[in-house]
């Protein structure tokens, strides 16, 4: 009867701990690409961002790959008037997001950590409001000018090979 009984805590204790992780990593992957609607979107890093401070309590690691989820908070952080944490989360978003081992050349020849490019490609995504995205921007200009001037050359070369 007593092993009856542990194989049964075992097994609901093992289905909490897994629907915990598969409610995190699916709120996760929506709060990294974004749904079809802000609000969506806002509700996944909402839940990510809790799921992970448990997940990071029983030692799960941050990697440079969060860097794309602190974005997401911060962006709905920013949407719900929160701005100083925002500005945390996108400082986060910058501090993993440059130490990825793994690099994207710009056609300028610039290397920019793979991590740090998937970021800013996340921050580009239209739900996110302009003046979060200058946020970011700032934090890039003060932390990586280089990073920005390099940016900005792109930019200006895929506009004028666009117009031609």
């Amino acid at each position: 009867m007593r092993k009856g009984v542990f194989i049964s805590l075992f097994a609901v204790g093992f289905m909490l701990f897994w629907s915990f992780g598969m409610v995190t990593g699916l709120a996760s992957a929506g709060c990294r690409k974004g749904l079809t609607q802000p609000d969506r979107t806002d509700r996944a890093c909402r839940v990510s961002r809790f799921g992970l401070l448990g997940l990071r309590k029983i030692g799960q690691a941050h990697k440079p790959g969060d860097a794309e989820l602190y974005i997401g908070y911060a962006v709905e952080r920013f949407r719900n008037g929160n701005l100083e944490q925002a500005n945390r989360d996108f400082e986060t978003a910058y501090e993993w997001g440059h130490k990825s081992r793994h690099t994207r050349k710009l056609n300028s020849g610039y290397e920019i950590p793979e991590a740090l490019f998937s970021a800013i490609v996340r921050v580009h995504h239209n739900q996110v409001p302009a003046e979060a995205r200058a946020v970011w921007y700032g934090i890039l200009e003060k932390e990586a000018p280089d990073l920005v001037s390099a940016l900005n050359a792109e930019l200006m070369a895929t506009r004028s090979g666009g117009e031609g």
